[in-house]
């Protein structure tokens, strides 16, 4: 029997080592997501565009499923039990609308996808991994703000529909993502994150990196003149500046007079103040699309009109209806206040998890960056009232990254200060 079980060791231990593997190269594969996804979608690999985030998904549940096995003492999120409410009421939804099992299906898909790949990550990822892949996600938002700013120099081409009425700009940065919206999503929630990264980190190199790596993600945050991504931005540093550290309210007050004060971005943020653009609005824009969302869940106020059938992207293609441009209202009309109530409930117990294990614990430098993390987070969630950011994989992603890869950080802030502790207990005491 002996013989048997150690022989069995070395078997076990290569498993761990692949599964261990497979699991941080899917991680890192998830926070390079819109290179990736670019970097396929124009190869020999083209055909497995819309399908190899679905097959990593798999892979990181096998992965996820061994880890348990291996260590039950593996947790998940705090959150995840609002996440798994709301997956189940959505799978109920999609058994509720079997007549139209193409577009219920895509819906259920649109819904759930990355949230399953945030409800795996403490299953997949090694404590020790965590810095390195928080440092990964920010350096692609540091080569995105990179390519931003190429964009910008160059004057890349842009649809008329990009631009208001009367409103003349250089032109609006999309990077790889193809929209200014989901690019200046990404900047909105990584620049705190690169700022606090510049604050705890004290590695001279990495500093230079996300000083110039901020400058490059704020210009090209301005150069995608997304109204929506300046105002969640600037929301959420002022709520963290009145609850945290009102130190700095006077540089964010500051900040906010000077850039008013830029042609591009007092034009653009003037034209908010106009009549002509609210009646340009409540004819065919967001106030627009905002009401329809309300009487289209009328029909039915508590599970809406169906998933897939309104608001968004399988809607739209479908013939369903056009977009909602604001995601809570998308998932009003679509899953009515049920699903609201569930998809608002998540989100909120991330944040305040966010708080409780990693605000809270944070001591010293560390708390620039988790002060950054819940900044950028609050930020995006802000934006997602003016656009349809959520079902747009790579701000999905990492959205959901940065708050796994933030709370699984501070998981590990009490065994550092009990390192710590062990630590000063060996040094010898003066007599």
């Amino acid at each position: 029997m002996s013989s048997q079980a150690n022989s069995a060791q070395p078997l076990f231990l290569k498993l761990d080592r692949s599964a261990a593997l497979l699991g941080k190269w899917s991680v890192y594969a998830y926070a390079a997501f819109p290179i990736v996804n670019r970097a396929i979608s124009i190869s020999f690999l083209r055909a497995y565009a819309n399908s190899w985030s679905t097959i990593l998904l798999c892979l990181m549940a096998l992965v996820g499923l061994y880890q348990y096995k291996r260590s039950p003492k593996l947790s998940a999120f705090a959150w995840s039990k609002f996440g798994g409410l709301f997956i189940l009421y959505c799978v109920a939804l999609f058994f509720s609308q079997l007549g139209l099992p193409h577009v219920a299906f895509d819906g259920l898909s649109m819904n759930i996808e990355y949230l399953l790949f945030a409800l795996l990550l403490p299953f997949v990822i090694q404590e020790k991994d965590i810095p390195k892949m928080i440092f990964t996600s920010v350096v692609v938002s540091i080569l995105l703000g990179f390519d931003g700013v190429f964009q910008y120099i160059t004057k890349v081409p842009i649809p008329s529909g990009w631009v208001d009425v009367g409103e003349h700009v250089r032109t609006r940065v999309f990077s790889v993502y193809g929209s200014p919206a989901e690019l200046a999503a990404n900047m909105e929630l990584m620049i705190p994150v690169i700022a606090g990264l510049f604050c705890l980190d004290k590695n001279r190199r990495r500093r230079i990196l996300y000083m110039i790596g901020e400058f490059c993600c704020l210009a090209t945050l301005l150069f995608t003149y997304d109204r929506g991504a300046w105002l969640g931005l600037a929301l959420g540093l002022l709520l963290i500046s009145l609850f945290y550290d009102r130190r700095l309210l006077v540089l964010l007050i500051i900040l906010c007079a000077i850039l008013f004060f830029l042609p591009p971005i007092h034009h653009r943020l003037a034209d908010l103040l106009s009549p002509t653009y609210w009646i340009q609005s409540a004819k065919g824009g967001r106030i627009m699309r905002w009401e329809t969302a309300f009487n289209r869940m009328s029909r039915n106020p508590l599970f809406g009109v169906g998933l897939g059938q309104y608001g968004g992207a399988i809607a739209s293609a479908y013939g369903y209806s056009i977009y909602s441009d604001n995601y809570y209202a998308k998932i009003l009309g679509e899953t009515g206040l049920v699903g609201l109530l569930l998809f608002s409930a998540m989100h909120i117990a991330i944040i305040r998890e966010v708080i409780q294990t990693v605000v809270r614990k944070a001591q010293g430098r560390q708390k620039y960056l988790a002060l950054g993390g819940l900044a950028g987070l609050v930020a995006l969630l802000v934006h997602a009232f003016f656009e349809n950011l959520f079902e747009y994989a790579p701000t999905e992603t990492v959205y959901f990254l940065i708050s796994g890869l933030l709370i699984l950080w501070g998981r590990t802030l009490d065994s550092q200060k009990t390192d710590l502790r062990n630590q000063e207990d060996k040094i010898p005491k003066e007599s």
